[in-house]
């Protein structure tokens, strides 16, 4: 009987060792899928969508407005940026936690593209 006993418990040992190596490979697997995920939601959040006007308590912003028309309907900016004299100036508006910040794009004065990021602050 213990000669029986010793052949079982090796058999079950050994398919124990297989079950939590699989285990461990099913576990290493899935915490990569996880960690790919999140780093490519994390990309895309950061990625700004283009939009065909913008909302603000004074009017709506679109395209072929001016700088003067922009300022009268959204107010100032809190950041303006440009890269370089070639690049387009890039009005930064941020309305709060509650709305998407919003980048307007100008060249020579007038809109060219307007896009949204993330949640405000």
């Amino acid at each position: 009987m213990e000669k029986e006993e010793l052949l079982l418990s090796l058999k079950y040992g050994q398919q124990t060792a297989a079950g939590a190596l699989m285990s461990k490979k099913l576990i290493l697997t899935i915490l990569a899928a996880a960690v790919f995920g999140l780093f490519f939601i994390q990309s895309n959040l950061l990625a700004l969508d283009d939009a065909s006007s913008l909302e603000c308590d004074g009017g709506t912003v679109s395209q072929g407005d001016s700088e003067d028309s922009v300022r009268d309907k959204c107010g100032d900016p809190q950041k303006v940026t440009q890269e370089d004299a070639d690049s387009p100036i890039i009005w930064f508006y941020n309305f709060g936690p509650s709305e998407f910040v919003s980048y307007v794009s100008f060249t020579n004065g007038i809109v060219q593209r307007i896009q949204m990021g993330g949640y405000g602050d």
